[in-house]
């Protein structure tokens, strides 16, 4: 059955021929605000909570909620396991809230506690619109293309930096929005700049654009109908924003995220990618050497490194105060920075929410993933199909990139893992609805599958 915010989109508005916003057009919205608005840039009467993606994402929360009390239209038959997952781990965030809300708190703990909560309930409003609010795949990888675009103009800006030493952003005024924290896009390491792109941190640029690889490359191999360049070249400009990022989380984070497409790929297809990669290495070798050299450094030297030994150190601490509140923790986003940077998200969310709510919050990961792989081995279109398990990779990529640095503290790293994570969901759901279709489907030809 058709799904209520098609029909919406269909409806013209009176007197017009324009049509209405669907959620895409939304969601592409959220794009330019997550990633064009520098990240440290808040409302700043209203702290954490005054981002114009937490702002943004809290309407769409209240857009959804509309919709699901008003909406007359029934929906498809079957199970929304990502909706599921994302409710369980909002009700088990309200739950530790509510702990939390029983012992003492200094000031700062109970600000950040509510505030927390509101970023929580927005971030849920993304993924609850992209969810159901995606009306057909087209659509679906119209979105994908946007958010790849993103990543590309993202990672231009990091490449950009990472030439000029120059923060670039740094100087933009917007009226209302002042900056929450200093910006740290001319870090550096072994001499070189760690970009940040419009980040606060360069962690946090590589998880967005690691979470974007896979979809650039899924959609570069699998859209032949596109010219070369126009596929191509935000697969390599993001890759090189990765490779210039500084990072060991950009290597781990590309290698995340790829394994599970090479299954995906014809012999001839992996052979080529390799070629291009080693190429694009060399390139960047001739280029700039210290950054293939600092690479090999940081993983050859990890133990030496000051990074991998407060991640070390973080264990011992971490251990100490689990055992405080270990069942529903002591209020998501109460453990502040000057207490211990853990430098882990699963670390963090068990301190914060428990063992129920690091649980909750994996599972909405885990269906997301096997969700996606299994609606996608159900299309007959390889193209569809694929894009299940370039969206699996994104998942992948960003969640194992969260045993390195607590992502949810930062809006766009969080914004991205929580939009991808709703998309997933929408995959899901539009296989269900289309499966009919999709077995009907003539499956592309060899030739063309394999078409770079």
């Amino acid at each position: 059955m058709r799904n209520r915010w098609e029909l919406r989109r269909r409806a013209r508005l009176p007197g017009t021929d324009r049509f209405v916003p669907d959620a895409v057009t939304l969601l592409t919205v959220y794009l330019i605000v997550l990633y064009a608005i520098p990240s440290n840039r808040v409302i700043s009467d209203l702290g954490s909570a005054g981002s114009v993606g937490v702002l943004f994402g809290l309407g769409a929360a209240i857009l959804w909620t509309v919709n699901q009390v008003q909406g007359t239209d029934r929906e498809t038959p079957g199970a929304r396991p990502v909706r599921f997952a994302v409710v369980l781990f909002l009700f088990v965030s309200l739950a530790s809230y509510i702990v939390a809300m029983t012992r003492p708190l200094p000031p700062q703990e109970l600000t950040i506690a509510d505030t927390g909560l509101i970023r929580l309930i927005a971030w849920a409003g993304i993924l609850l619109l992209a969810h159901d609010g995606v009306p057909s795949m087209d659509r679906l990888v119209t979105l994908l293309r946007r958010f790849v675009v993103a990543g590309t103009l993202l990672a231009i800006l990091g490449v950009t930096q990472f030439i000029t030493r120059l923060p670039m952003i740094d100087v933009i005024s917007i009226p209302g929005l002042q900056a929450s924290m200093d910006y740290a896009s001319v870090e550096t390491r072994g001499g070189l700049v760690r970009a940040a792109g419009t980040s606060i941190h360069p962690l946090e640029y590589t998880l967005v654009l690691a979470m974007a690889f896979p979809l650039a490359l899924t959609l570069a191999l699998r859209r032949g109908d596109r010219p070369f360049l126009s596929r191509w070249l935000p697969v390599g400009l993001i890759l090189l924003g990765l490779t210039l990022s500084g990072s060991r989380s950009a290597v781990i984070g590309i290698v995340a995220g790829v394994v599970i497409l090479i299954p995906t790929w014809s012999r001839t297809i992996r052979w080529r990618l390799a070629l291009s990669a080693i190429v694009l290495l060399a390139l960047v070798y001739a280029a700039a050497p210290r950054v293939i050299t600092n690479m090999r450094y940081m993983f050859l030297a990890i133990f030496e490194d000051p990074s991998a030994a407060s991640r070390a150190d973080s264990l011992g601490v971490f251990t100490q105060l689990f055992a405080v509140n270990p069942i529903l923790g002591r209020g998501f986003g109460t453990f502040l920075p000057q207490y211990r940077i853990l430098d882990n998200q699963y670390f963090l969310l068990i301190l914060e929410t428990g063992i129920l709510g690091v649980c909750a919050f994996l599972l909405i990961c885990l269906t997301a993933v096997v969700g996606v792989i299994r609606a996608g081995r159900t299309l007959a279109d390889t193209r569809a199909h694929d894009l299940g398990f370039a969206l699996a990779g994104s998942v992948i990529a960003g969640a194992t990139l969260l045993f390195l640095f607590d992502a949810l503290s930062f809006p766009q790293s969080a914004g991205t893992i929580f939009l991808v994570l709703g998309l997933c969901g929408a995959y899901w759901r539009l296989a269900r609805e289309n499966l009919p279709a999709a077995h009907a489907h003539v499956e592309l030809s060899e030739q063309e599958r394999i078409r770079p």
